[in-house]
């Protein structure tokens, strides 16, 4: 069974395949399909919360309510996430010995939970 991919996406493939070290770079889009919002995008977390008042202690200490109701979603978020393909594509190339480091700072654990 052949496939076709587009010469971008045979490019990737064919770069992936005869790579020894690959380093996967990730960001918030790594999670989207598994559910979890990002932040800067026009439906994202913070058009929805004012990130100067979440991400500021001072503010925090005044009015920690605030802060603690953006945590409580969060964490209902995160605790229904499941990895999706793109986390298990991840996982197959570090068992295959091709990826040595993954950058990130999604804090969703979904890439430890692949």
């Amino acid at each position: 069974m052949s496939h076709y991919f587009d010469p971008q996406t045979s490019l990737a493939i064919d770069i992936i395949k005869n790579s020894k070290n690959i380093v996967a770079f990730c960001g918030a889009g790594l999670s989207t399909e598994s559910g979890i919002p990002d932040f800067r995008s026009s439906g994202g977390l913070w058009s929805q919360y004012d990130p100067a008042k979440y991400a500021d202690y001072n503010v925090f200490l005044k009015n920690p309510e605030y802060y603690w109701e953006l945590e409580r979603k969060f964490g209902k978020i995160f605790l229904k996430a499941k990895p999706n393909n793109g986390h298990k594509s991840l996982v197959k190339l570090e068992k295959k010995g091709k990826l040595k480091a993954i950058i990130t700072q999604n804090m969703d654990n979904l890439q430890q939970s692949a």
